[in-house]
């Protein structure tokens, strides 16, 4: 019963919708129909700048994080069974969030975030390969791939039983099938690197910046 309460728990804690609450009460817009419409930190950042998207990032991240702290808060006697569920649905209700029909962002920032929660070390090395991944084909969901089919097996290299590391499994799925639809769009053309983000943020600066010369 407490797998299920904290699968209930940690899901609509994920399915609060920081993008599009940020967006829609500091701003007076809808995120979903600005920029690529996903409700994530990405999208905020190419919307609204790097501020604005770092900080919906960091409250996505705590959504997984701080899901897993309130459980070993709330009950003394936490299993990591219930943690490695928590951090599964706490991402889950990112992607599919019950307040906004289901439709919500990558899971990126709250995934890191339950990691942080579940084992910094096993955390540590998938934010590593996310980033060697960007910096190599400037897009994070080659990262998100390759760290989704590895971080099972790191919890296991890591001394997790099979039986516990194995409840990552669905989310690992969804997390590679999600991306594999980035991969589509950025071999397509339709998805901006993160360089050419800055190259054109940077354009968009100068004329302003010369006039004010």
């Amino acid at each position: 019963m407490k797998l299920i309460y904290s699968a209930v728990f940690a899901y609509m804690i994920g399915s609060i919708p920081t993008a599009y609450l940020i967006g829609r009460v500091f701003f007076g817009f809808d995120i979903r129909k600005r920029g690529t419409g996903n409700m994530g930190a990405s999208n905020m950042v190419s919307v609204m700048g790097w501020k604005i998207g770092i900080l919906t990032g960091a409250i996505d991240f705590m959504k997984g994080m701080g899901t897993i702290l309130i459980i070993k808060g709330v009950d003394p006697n936490w299993t990591y069974q219930m943690l490695f569920v928590a951090s599964t649905f706490a991402t889950i209700g990112h992607m599919y969030p019950i307040f906004l029909g289901f439709k919500g962002g990558k899971g990126t920032a709250t995934l890191a975030g339950g990691l942080i929660g579940l084992d910094y070390q096993v955390a540590l090395i998938c934010m590593t390969i996310l980033l060697i991944f960007i910096a190599i084909t400037d897009y994070s969901a080659p990262g998100v791939i390759a760290v989704s089919s590895v971080m099972i097996f790191l919890f296991r290299i890591f001394g997790y039983r099979w039986g516990i590391s194995l409840m990552l499994l669905p989310i690992a799925t969804i997390m590679i099938s999600r991306n594999l639809e980035n991969l589509h769009r950025i071999s397509s053309g339709k998805e901006t690197g993160l360089k050419a983000y800055i190259r054109r943020k940077k354009k968009e600066r100068s004329p302003t910046e010369g006039a004010q010369g």
